[in-house]
């Protein structure tokens, strides 16, 4: 179990992050449960989640409603968004926990989705059909890097099977 106080410092990083950029935080939180508190994929997903419920939306929307960002008008389109996030986050969560019965595919697909994500925000909205493609193609690239280095050190291993296996003998 990590400290408390590492817990509450790690909490008010992804609040900021997720204040600053609109999201869950997921996108920051997921990858530091798995790479700095040992969280396997799938239990970084579903704690994110967890983790999510409380905090995140209150505090950012009261936010939102001071500045003059949202009305009481944007309730209504809300709700509805709300109600298909809540549907659509069951099922994303059935696919997630179905994905991850092959080793590491469900970072492979999180990391994926992210690389799109960022580039689709980064090319802008200026051009729809151009930040669509080209974010589409770089993750194919990043896909493409992503399963060759798998296939390497999928080899590699092999190879090292293989060495020790033929100095036994």
């Amino acid at each position: 179990m990590t400290h408390p106080i590492i817990l509450v410092l790690f909490g008010i990083l992804v609040g900021v992050f997720s204040g600053l950029m609109g999201l869950g935080g997921g996108a920051i939180m997921i990858p530091i449960m798995v790479l700095a508190l040992g969280l396997d994929q799938v239990k970084a997903h579903g704690m994110s989640l967890m983790v999510m419920i409380p905090p995140v939306a209150l505090p950012a929307v009261i936010a939102y409603f001071r500045a003059g960002k949202l009305t009481t008008g944007d309730i209504y389109m809300a709700a509805f968004i709300s109600g298909g996030v809540l549907l659509g986050s069951f099922f994303g969560a059935q696919i997630a926990i179905s994905i991850a019965k092959h080793k590491g595919m469900l970072a492979t697909v999180f990391g994926l989705i992210l690389v799109y994500l960022a580039m689709y925000t980064a090319l802008g909205k200026d051009n729809i059909v151009r930040s669509v493609t080209l974010a589409g193609l770089v993750t194919l690239l990043a896909a493409a890097v992503v399963i060759g280095v798998k296939q390497y050190d999928a080899k590699q291993a092999a190879a090292r099977v293989t060495e020790g296996t033929a100095s036994e003998s």
